[in-house]
């Protein structure tokens, strides 16, 4: 082996995402990972045992910190933490805005979904996100991980039965619609997401 030779993975070290059925960031992690034709293993487990195995594997206790991402001798928690991983590992282009302003919108519109999505402001975010999508494919104006975000947002709720009705937001539909057949694993609920 040379140099700059690099082995190959073996057949037990194929990356693996832990994910909660029904939970929105393994959903995000698990579309990421589709979109960017990462071949990974998925292991659906409920949060105490999973809890149990990675607190074991990080020697560390009391973590809740799913999804999770193990790939041969690493191993990284959290949302934020296992998107940054698949967004650079995958094949595609990474999914990151060039454009200052388009990147400050992406993080406003996670933003929004994590601070104000709830209760009585559902309405109200709801027609400011139809407003934004008048006239645009997806939430910037280009693909960015707030269509991510939002996507695996709304499979939850529609998972859970508390899925608002987007029938008088005409752009929200169309965009949804579109997004899920851009995300090749959309509905997953195997034990892989094809490469």
């Amino acid at each position: 082996m040379g140099l700059f030779s690099k082995s190959k993975p073996k057949e037990s070290e194929k990356t693996k995402l832990v994910c909660i059925p029904g939970d929105a960031s393994s959903y995000k992690c698990l579309f990421l990972a589709s979109y960017r034709k990462i071949p990974v293993e998925i292991e659906w487990g409920e949060p105490s045992t999973l809890d149990d195995k990675v607190s074991a594997s990080l020697n560390l206790t009391n973590l809740s910190r799913f999804p999770c991402v193990e790939d041969g001798d690493f191993t990284i928690c959290g949302e934020s933490a296992v998107l940054t991983y698949l967004n650079i590992k995958g094949r595609t282009p990474t999914i990151h805005p060039r454009k200052a302003r388009v990147l400050a919108n992406q993080q406003y519109w996670i933003q929004v979904l994590a601070t104000k999505c709830e209760g009585e402001n559902i309405p109200a975010v709801l027609a400011e996100l139809e407003k934004a999508l008048e006239g645009n494919k997806y939430i910037v104006g280009e693909l960015s991980l707030a269509d991510f975000h939002w996507a695996a947002t709304f499979k939850a709720l529609e998972e859970g039965n508390s899925a608002p009705d987007l029938s008088s937001y005409k752009n929200i539909s169309n965009w949804y619609t579109n997004i899920k057949s851009e995300i090749p694993s959309f509905d997953v609920s195997g034990e892989k997401v094809a490469a």
